[in-house]
């Protein structure tokens, strides 16, 4: 079976601001918010879908939220976004780059065709994967403002 990594090992593999790098600038907010391994626990479970948050008076502990993220990053959460829904993302840019450092870690070990069977990927992949440099996504914006000093 091939490798798989999973979304809740990144902070053994990246710092938060890269993991936080490689989200969606609207999920980046509420990373930053509640906290990069409550927000990894959010996409976990909730990855793909949207969330409503409910308002900030109407929490209590027996939400469906809070046995995911816990009520204090709960409650954060529902003071900035309360009584609206949030789109919570996948995480494939997440567990790509956590796949990819892992195939560049152990190719001083392995040979490509036993790397291309261990994650599961063709001979090609993993000779874009190596020959690519490493360099996390950012989610800032490159466009440059004009009437900037």
């Amino acid at each position: 079976m091939a490798y798989r990594p999973h979304i809740t090992d990144a902070p053994q593999v990246f710092s938060d601001e890269e993991i936080i790098d490689l989200m969606p600038k609207n999920f980046a907010f509420v990373a930053k918010l509640i906290g990069v391994e409550a927000s990894l626990n959010l996409i976990n479970t909730y990855g793909g879908t949207s969330v409503f948050v409910p308002a900030k008076h109407a929490l209590n502990i027996s939400h469906d939220i809070t046995h995911v993220i816990g009520l204090k990053a709960l409650q954060l959460l529902a003071e900035q976004l309360g009584n609206a829904t949030i789109e919570v993302p996948m995480g494939i840019p997440i567990t790509v780059a956590m796949r990819n450092k892992a195939i560049r870690d152990y190719a001083q070990k392995e040979t490509k065709p036993k790397l291309a069977r261990r994650f599961g990927l063709t001979l090609r992949s993993i000779r874009a994967i190596l020959n690519s440099q490493e360099k996390p996504r950012s989610n800032e914006n490159r466009n440059y403002d004009l009437f900037s000093n």
